[in-house]
């Protein structure tokens, strides 16, 4: 039997490069789209059906970063933008191809904020078409520090190259954090499975203070609280899988992003 042959879109980002390794090592042929790729890759604009043979769609592409980029005026513009124009090219591919997908959601789907009315809009054009939802709270793992990278990516370099976190909040606010390796192995099961929305996550909290802390103490930084209140959305998961595995605890996936900063920065050091 011919292996799954999988269209990734979005497939060089933290979850999509995770879930592309993933699928390999099941064996199954990937096909990564990602404008990381090139601008010919760039799914506003691009014709997908050259890839109409393609067995399973996983639409994790989404104009998308961390709280910084999220919440910065000058971007929400291009969020809405160039999200509308991502569902309109790939739900049309979709709909008229008819092939089995999933959409990578959010539980910051919300109507009060650009992101989350993006994501709403991915979620009604999913159920409608028959796909799969996908709801992750927060996943993580190594990211080169930029716009959009991530919080705890952030806290490792700051702590690492600085020797404090400048932290843009005063961390009180609470997220859920699963590694990027465990989403990629959760949504493989949530594929072959039969429910159709789901909450990708482990139910637990941590606060953000919390975990610059811990962050602080493995690598002798201090830590330093922002002025402004964090945005937080205590959902609680209720529609999660009891296949769902949880490998990397949060110990575990922190020290491996600390061996990862440290390499990057070394390598900066050399290229300088």
């Amino acid at each position: 039997m011919a292996a799954t042959k999988n269209l990734v879109l979005g497939g060089s980002g933290l979850i999509g490069a995770a879930l592309c390794k993933h699928l390999e090592q099941l064996g199954e042929e990937v096909i990564n789209i990602d404008i990381k790729n090139g601008s010919e890759f760039d799914l506003r604009i691009m014709d997908l059906y050259a890839y109409k043979d393609a067995d399973y769609v996983w639409f994790l592409a989404w104009d998308v970063g961390g709280a910084k980029y999220l919440t910065a005026k000058k971007n929400l513009l291009n969020i809405l933008h160039n999200n509308t124009l991502l569902c309109e090219r790939v739900f049309s591919f979709l709909e008229n191809t008819q092939i089995p997908f999933l959409f990578a959601t959010t539980q910051l789907a919300d109507p009060n904020n650009t992101y989350g009315i993006t994501k709403i809009l991915g979620e009604e054009w999913t159920k409608l078409l028959g796909g799969k939802a996908a709801r992750f709270w927060n996943v993580y793992g190594w990211e080169e520090p930029g716009e959009r990278s991530h919080v705890i990516p952030d806290f490792v370099v700051q702590a690492l190259e600085h020797g404090r976190i400048s932290m843009m909040t005063s961390g009180v606010e609470q997220r859920q954090f699963i590694h990027a390796d465990d989403c990629a192995r959760n949504l493989v099961k949530i594929r072959e499975g039969n429910s159709l929305d789901v909450d990708l996550t482990n139910g637990g909290w941590n606060g953000i203070g919390e975990l610059a802390a811990i962050i602080a103490e493995k690598t002798g930084a201090k830590v330093q609280p922002g002025p402004a209140k964090g945005y937080e959305n205590i959902l609680e998961p209720t529609k999660m899988l009891d296949t769902f595995t949880f490998e990397v605890t949060l110990e575990q996936g922190l020290n491996q992003i600390i061996e990862e900063g440290k390499r990057y920065l070394a390598h900066k050091v050399q290229q300088a």
